[in-house]
């Protein structure tokens, strides 16, 4: 526990904290700073310099007063605080300040506030801070007799008046008796009834996270961007706002809704100020939001294009086969160098390493293609080499000629994008409706995931809606529920589905998170609700049920469809000079050489009937 008052009626109310607290830490005012809390001690226990370089860095509003308090939350994680008459103003606004400026902060705060009977208390009732809590306690004396001790709280429960707060009395304390007339709680349980006590949300539709329709009966909530307007009553429902309207069906209060801003999730900066959704939490008393991007974030891409069909040749075979084949070939032309050179000095005929390399060269590719050599050989050895390779070239080729016989009609595609790595490796463009989409990645610092970032491109619905229909070279942006379903947004329509595929990676992984302003004192029990929720299985159970409501289940199993297959069965496909552009392609270069090799033949001397070779 905190402690901060001035020296008048320091016993009193150290008597009146050890009642109701038994563990006290107190950070006593110095007496010879002349009562101002914000005034330095002049030896501090712990070094401010790096929370103070924090508060520069990012603009934050702040004093010596909120400095103590905001070390003293993070250092000793204080949660009870007591504080006296002038002080109390000071010590409410630093605290609030200290409450958002501090990485660490408690679900179970206290407050005491001793006031003497002079104290001008609507300075209290009008101050927001007295609106938002409900564990405090107000100390105040009795004008009469100064041994006695008033002690109420704030009136948490029920309808909130957007002007003042009301005070109850709780109990009286005597301090010459040390006891407590009626031996009531002083800090009771304000949330087990709210009493219909309003909770605001954040007004966005997002299907199925959040669902906002406009009704005038059977409406649940009321949109207050709609001010006194009767249009403004609304139904509300989704996976995530029916935890929040359980809750309030646990702890009686009501649920309001507001739009004003609501157009977009929103980012909240630094320096405490937001825009959209999550920017109204900061701004107001009791907004609750919630950050529905993402549970996982998958995309979406155009279907693979199919590969030019001038590769069709290479298919029949895979790379480590073709790089077998090539080495098979290399050693089979230096075999056939070495025995024709063997002959020929078993011969006695003269030819020179250029010609038996020109005998092994031409006589390996006329095997492989099944045609005989151009070569009359004597050695019995080199004529059993080439029956040999004959034979190697002619299983080859066959098998070779199958695989390409029953590739023919089968087109082919390229590797899918359907990895983050293959994202990266092709390159490939995609976008989304909101920067909310890349909020988590953003940063990043690995390679990866900055060269993706590169590639990301922010549009509005109506463009994504026509680049979806248009564009081959684009990926889309959705959601991949806990349970199996999508959150689909409304720019990617069936038939635009119908040329996507869904990735199997995704793109990246985050839970879903809800936000509240700080010191919110509700908050223990939502984090008790949201554990039993999730234990009790009925995140699936409503998961489930909303899709069906509200969301288009032919989509759904068109995307689930995409996982399994890349294209649809089209049937017999009619044969076309497509499907055998590579083959043609092959033909062609070798027409070509056969030509250019026709005029160097032309151009050698015939005048002796048997040529270089000894060949008629």
């Amino acid at each position: 526990m905190s402690l901060f008052f001035g020296q008048n009626y320091k016993n009193n109310l150290k008597k009146i904290a050890e009642k109701i607290i038994k563990n006290v830490l107190l950070l006593v005012k110095n007496n010879k700073l002349n009562n101002d809390l914000e005034s330095k001690l002049d030896e501090d226990i712990v070094s401010f310099a790096e929370q103070r370089e924090i508060f520069l860095e990012n603009d934050l509003k702040c004093n010596a007063l909120t400095e103590k308090l905001t070390l003293s939350i993070v250092k000793s994680h204080c949660e009870s605080f007591l504080a006296f008459q002038n002080d109390i103003m000071p010590f409410v606004e630093a605290f609030l300040n200290a409450s958002i400026y501090s990485v660490w902060r408690s679900k179970r705060n206290r407050f005491v506030f001793g006031i003497q009977n002079e104290f001008n208390i609507d300075k209290l009732s009008k101050h927001k801070f007295f609106k938002e809590q409900s564990a405090l306690l107000l100390v105040e004396q009795s004008f009469v007799d100064l041994s006695i001790f008033y002690l109420k709280t704030n009136r948490f429960q029920g309808l909130q008046n957007k002007n003042w707060i009301t005070f109850d009395s709780l109990d009286v304390f005597n301090a010459s008796s040390g006891r407590f007339v009626y031996e009531n709680d002083l800090f009771p349980d304000k949330i087990k009834n709210l009493k219909g006590r309003e909770i605001i949300l954040t007004g966005f539709d997002y299907l199925p996270y959040s669902s906002v329709r406009y009704v005038n009966d059977k409406n649940n909530s009321y949109d207050l961007a709609f001010g006194s307007n009767s249009s403004g009553g609304a139904l509300i429902d989704g996976t995530e706002t029916r935890v929040i309207l359980t809750f309030c069906e646990l702890y009686n209060c009501t649920v309001l809704i507001d739009s004003t801003e609501a157009d977009d999730w929103g980012e909240v900066y630094p320096n405490i100020s937001g825009e959209g959704s999550l920017g109204m939490i900061p701004r107001y008393v009791n907004v609750f939001g919630k950050d529905w991007n993402n549970p996982t974030n998958t995309g979406t891409k155009k279907n693979c294009r199919r590969l030019a069909s001038w590769l069709l040749p290479l298919e029949p075979f895979q790379y480590s086969l073709w790089l077998a084949v090539i080495v098979y070939l290399i050693l089979e032309v230096l075999t056939l160098i070495i025995m024709y050179k063997f002959e020929n000095f078993l011969l006695s005929r003269l030819r020179s390493w250029y010609q038996n390399f020109e005998f092994g060269y031409t006589t390996t590719l006329k095997l492989f293609v099944s045609q005989a050599g151009g070569e009359y050989v004597r050695c019995l050895t080199l004529r059993v080499l080439l029956f040999t390779c004959f034979l190697n070239d002619l299983i080859i080729t066959s098998i070779y000629g199958g695989g390409l016989a029953s590739i023919l009609t089968i087109p082919s595609y390229e590797e899918a994008a359907d990895t983050v790595e293959r994202l990266h490796t092709h390159n490939l463009k995609w976008t989304a409706n909101s920067l909310a989409w890349v909020y988590a990645i953003r940063n990043a610092e690995d390679e990866l995931t900055m060269a993706i970032m590169k590639n990301f491109h922010l549009y509005n619905d109506e463009q994504i809606a026509e680049i979806s229909k248009t564009r081959s070279d684009m990926g889309f942006t959705l959601e991949r529920l806990p349970f199996g379903h999508y959150a689909i947004g409304d720019y990617l329509s069936s038939k635009s589905i119908e040329n996507l595929k869904i990735m199997k990676e995704d793109l990246y992984f985050q839970y879903t998170v809800a936000f509240t302003k700080r010191l919110w004192p509700m908050l223990d029990r939502f984090d008790q609700l949201i554990y039993n929720w999730h234990s009790a299985g009925l995140d699936t159970y409503w998961e489930l049920r909303i899709v069906a409501n509200t969301m288009d289940l032919k989509k759904q199993k068109q995307v689930e469809a995409t996982i399994y297959s890349n294209m649809d069965d089209m049937g017999p496909i009619k044969l076309g000079m497509s499907n055998f552009a590579g083959i043609l392609l092959i033909w062609i270069l070798g027409i070509a050489t056969a030509m250019v090799k026709s005029e160097d033949l032309e151009n050698i001397p015939t005048s002796n009937p048997f040529n270089s070779y000894g060949i008629m």
